[in-house]
């Protein structure tokens, strides 16, 4: 029997309200679609590898990326080098190749696009081994399992020979870079300048790592010397030296313009005697960083001030430093052995009191 005209009306109603419900269905889905895409084109992956940021030192500091839980993560690689304004002439040291460690040996994380001189060292990979090998020379394998990384770069006219920087917040990874430029300055390690750059950069790791430190404690909570990167454990390296020989100099050297250099040089010439290289008084850190490497290379006619020998003869006491110093010459015992180190006081990268307060950059920023 034909429906009648009620009937088409209710059914026609009917059809009308299943098909609003299946557009404010179709609405929902679209806008949790268009919500999905806005997320995931917010999303960017971070690829800074950075040093921890240093509340009283300026140059070269941004917040460490903390790195994976591996023992060994593979290194994010760092983004184009810019210029860095702090540089002497307004010059930046230029980033060649980036290495990673497989055990002793390196793995080529990436080449930086450059040209002219930085691209020719780049090519030449024999000397970026025949660097590395001089590194293997200077750090025991143990020691090198705290390197994360290795950078290749050119120094250029920055005056820069090389630098340290943490890796991982907690002081257990760090990259190593040195101007291999620098390395080739008259021949290979012509007088011994370039093993002093690396024992001297070495002796950052062995003095700022997390057995020296503490990381996850602040300056306002540190109650002993506080580097940047942390704070300085009771029996630290550079606590001690802290301790017994800037505590009193302290207030005076902190009242210092870290621009005024002839304020710094005044400084130094003022308290020479407590120092074992001009260098040295540039800060706690450079200082002890400088006693051990001269410590490890100086020769019996180096002499320095009474207070200067004090901090040396306290790493004489050190175990650890000696077996080190040790391991040191015996790699590198000849019968030019003396040729192979700078001679005491002549270390070309380190003549005078460092850039303002900071130093060869422990701290080095990569962006």
């Amino acid at each position: 029997m034909p429906a009648s005209c009620c009937e088409r009306k209710q059914v026609k109603v009917e059809l009308k309200l299943k098909i609003m419900k299946h557009l404010q269905k179709l609405r929902w889905l679209l806008l949790l679609l268009l919500l999905i895409g806005i997320a995931q084109s917010c999303e960017k992956d971070e690829i800074i590898v950075s040093p921890v940021a240093d509340t009283t030192e300026t140059k070269d500091d941004t917040p460490p990326n903390t790195g994976s839980d591996n023992d060994n993560p593979e290194p994010t690689p760092d983004p184009e080098p810019t210029p860095d304004p702090d540089s002497s002439d307004g010059e930046a040291e230029t980033d060649i190749t980036l290495y990673t460690l497989e055990g002793d040996n390196l793995k080529k994380v990436r080449d930086y696009e450059v040209s002219g001189s930085a691209l020719e060292l780049q090519q030449d990979v024999a000397k970026h081994e025949e660097v590395w090998n001089l590194v293997k020379k200077i750090i025991p394998s143990n020691y090198l399992a705290k390197i994360s990384d290795f950078m290749i770069y050119e120094g250029g006219q920055s005056g820069i020979a090389g630098y340290v920087f943490n890796t991982k917040e907690d002081l257990t990874k760090w990259r190593l870079g040195l101007a291999i430029d620098y390395a080739y300055e008259g021949g290979f390690n012509s007088d011994g300048q370039f093993a002093y750059t690396v024992i001297h950069e070495f002796g950052h790791i062995l003095t700022l790592d997390n057995t020296q430190l503490d990381s996850s404690i602040g300056e306002a909570s540190c109650q002993n010397y506080f580097v940047g990167e942390g704070c300085a454990k009771k029996e630290a390296y550079i606590n001690e030296l802290f301790s017994n020989h800037w505590s009193d100099i302290w207030s005076e050297y902190n009242n210092i313009d870290e621009e005024d250099f002839s304020a710094l040089d005044a400084f130094y010439e003022k308290y020479k005697d407590r120092f074992v290289t001009p260098y040295s008084a540039t800060n706690p850190a450079e200082d002890i960083a400088e006693v051990f490497a001269t410590f490890v290379t100086r020769s019996n006619t180096f002499q320095v001030g009474e207070k200067a020998e004090a901090k040396m003869q306290s790493l004489q006491n050190k175990n650890e430093l000696v077996a080190l110093k040790d391991f040191i010459l015996q790699n590198t015992r000849s019968s030019k052995r003396r040729a192979f180190f700078s001679k005491g006081g002549s270390w070309k990268h380190g003549k005078h009191v460092g850039k303002s307060k900071k130093g060869c950059t422990h701290r080095r920023t990569t962006s």
